[in-house]
């Protein structure tokens, strides 16, 4: 397994999407289509709320074998489609109270390549205090991106190929309105 150096305060990843840059971009925002990749395949997203504007919020709770592991949450700093997604993002912890409460910032830009492709880089940065504070989820993070992203493609390809339609008031959609 991949993990970033002991002293890197950021990692980069880039990957070709087999899917065009609306539809990978669409899976960042929605949460049907996030809930497909936004956790590695050891962790069960139970839940995903998104506010998908600058300012808004996300937060995504996760469990491993039926124990809650904590939640990650953010909230958007740049959304220019379909290129760019920039927001701060949290490892809350098991007992945030207790200090667990690490904040980043991941950088999303989005290339359309050949054929229907996307070229993504990932760059997730301001790592220092979570490789200090959280060394276990610091060292899952590459490979975690990394199986993520190959979710993410899967994800995007099955997207329809319909315009985003936006969020519901309350931050979710209702699947029925397709």
């Amino acid at each position: 397994m991949r993990s970033p150096s002991e002293t890197a305060t950021a990692v980069r990843i880039e990957k070709v999407l087999h899917a065009p840059p609306e539809r990978v971009f669409r899976a960042f925002l929605e949460p049907e289509l996030m809930r497909q990749w936004i956790a590695p395949d050891d962790l069960h997203v139970d839940r995903l709320t998104v506010d998908p504007r600058v300012g808004g919020r996300v937060e995504v709770w996760h469990s491993r074998d039926g124990e809650g592991t904590g939640k990650f949450e953010g909230r958007f700093v740049k959304i220019d489609p379909p290129r760019e997604l920039v927001y701060h993002w949290a490892f809350v912890g098991t007992e945030p109270e207790k200090g667990e409460y690490f904040d980043t910032l991941v950088t999303v830009r989005l290339r359309a390549g050949r054929d229907g492709e996307t070229e993504v880089t990932v760059v997730h940065e301001r790592l220092a205090e979570l490789r200090r504070g959280a060394p276990h989820v610091y060292h899952r993070l590459l490979p975690g991106w990394e199986n993520c992203l190959d979710k993410l493609g899967r994800a995007a390809r099955g997207a329809a190929a319909v315009p985003h339609r936006g969020p519901e008031p309350d931050g979710s959609r209702d699947p029925a309105a397709g």
